[in-house]
């Protein structure tokens, strides 16, 4: 359940720096297909940082994940971890640019 509640709160983390990295002009969205759906609104795209993860806790609840699935859980949990290093290392760069 723990990797599932990470995968949540790294969304909408990922989601949120997203939004003020884009809005600031500081970065691009990388994805092409989050990029389609940022362009189509940014509710779509929260809605969807915070709806795949609860489908996957529900799912959890239902059925708690075993073997390859709970590898792969943990995979993405790595990725997003990843992710979310990456975009500490762009607010860093941010905060330390002069204005």
């Amino acid at each position: 359940m723990k990797p599932c509640i990470f995968l949540f709160a790294a969304g909408l983390l990922d989601a949120i720096l997203t939004n003020v990295g884009i809005s600031l002009g500081f970065i691009e969205e990388g994805n092409p297909m989050m990029r389609e759906i940022i362009d189509e609104g940014w509710s779509y795209f929260y809605l969807i940082k915070i709806l795949l993860p609860l489908v996957l806790i529900v799912l959890f609840y239902l059925k708690p994940f075993q073997g390859i699935i709970r590898t792969l859980l943990i995979s993405t949990c790595v990725l997003y971890l990843s992710v979310l290093a990456y975009h500490m290392v762009w607010v860093i760069l941010y905060l330390n640019t002069p204005a």
